[in-house]
């Protein structure tokens, strides 16, 4: 009997001693913010923005042409798709004899996952470890370039961890070119200019530094036929940091998203009234453009564009924090277009 009382009173002892669980509270929701995002009248930069700082970083938008996966398990490639690129895979792994004739031409559709790339689609096929990527003549844009800078082939070597390695050269072979593009998993991207080729631009932010872009880029309007003029058009819109898991739900008066458990449509909430408990009831889309760019609309009877009045995102930062996002103008005090006022708050 002494030893079993012993044994309880150790246990009892034990007990009083282990840290009670602590039980987790959140932060109490951080003030409504008021950012602004100046693209220019032309949308001639790109605006990228920290919605924890309430920071924003300005870079022109043509500064570059491609933009390299900067992870170490990445290799998208991606086209620059504000300056109207498009690239065509000429199905050779012969620089000097590859042409267009007979192949299509693609870009990079705004979604930005990998079967609606021009590149990342095609360019790692089976015989790749051998002979490196097949060559793709990329167009620079029409509207950017002209003459012979505005066309280059272009041929990935190799592909790994830390880097990749490219060549290139004008579309008449001249001026061949080969270039390490060294990766730095501390950004989303890095990004490359045929204009300046042995060094890299300076675009976006380190990777925890942005959440989402305001640029210029290319929407596809597939109802159209390839060959119709209303295919492709330039939007301004939103871009979310997909490369740092950033994540969207967007909510909009009568055209709201469904449930994840029962599969019928949520109720409309005002911004005001959504809080954090509701978040796990959604499924955020990691798709580029979840935000987008019809947010906004363009009335003809009055030549301006107007904001969707009961449309706001929650975002789901990669600080594992989640903010409300509501467009508020699109115009400055002098009525230009290309000033973006939007309003955030952490909730």
């Amino acid at each position: 009997m002494k030893t079993l009382g012993l044994y309880f009173f150790i246990i009892i002892a034990l007990s009083s001693c282990m840290k009670e669980d602590n039980a987790i509270t959140l932060p109490a929701p951080g003030p409504v913010k008021q950012g602004t995002a100046n693209m220019g009248v032309n949308y001639d930069n790109q605006v990228y923005c920290n919605l924890e700082t309430g920071t924003a970083i300005v870079r022109p938008y043509k500064s570059y042409d491609l933009a390299f996966e900067a992870s170490e398990s990445g290799l998208h490639i991606y086209l620059n798709s504000a300056k109207f690129m498009f690239a065509c895979n000429t199905q050779t792994y012969d620089l000097a004899s590859a042409d267009t004739v007979g192949h299509p031409w693609a870009l990079d559709c705004e979604q930005l996952i990998e079967d609606t790339l021009a590149l990342t689609k095609y360019w790692q096929d089976i015989n790749f470890s051998s002979q490196g990527s097949k060559v793709f003549a990329i167009d620079r844009g029409k509207l950017e370039h002209t003459g012979t800078a505005r066309w280059r082939k272009f041929k990935v070597l190799s592909g790994d961890s830390l880097k990749y390695t490219i060549c290139f050269s004008n579309y008449d072979n001249s001026s061949l070119d080969t270039v390490e593009v060294v990766k730095d998993d501390n950004y989303s991207l890095m990004y490359f200019s045929f204009d300046a080729p042995n060094q890299l631009v300076q675009q976006a932010p380190p990777k925890d530094q942005w959440d989402f872009v305001f640029t210029k880029y290319t929407h596809v309007f597939f109802e159209y036929n390839v060959t119709s003029p209303f295919r492709y058009y330039f939007v301004t819109g939103v871009v979310q940091n997909i490369w740092n898991n950033t994540a969207v739900m967007r909510f909009q008066k009568d055209s709201m998203p469904f449930d994840s458990i029962t599969g019928l449509p949520v109720p409309y909430l005002p911004i005001e009234q959504f809080n954090y408990s509701q978040v796990s009831n959604f499924k955020f889309s990691s798709n580029a453009n979840a935000i987008g760019y019809n947010w906004k609309y363009y009335n003809f009877s009055d030549a301006y564009y107007h904001i969707y009045p009961d449309l706001y995102f929650v975002v789901k930062s990669n600080n594992g924090f989640y903010y409300t996002v509501k467009m508020v103008d699109f115009y400055d005090t002098a009525g230009n277009k290309g000033l973006v006022t939007f309003q955030s708050q952490r909730i």
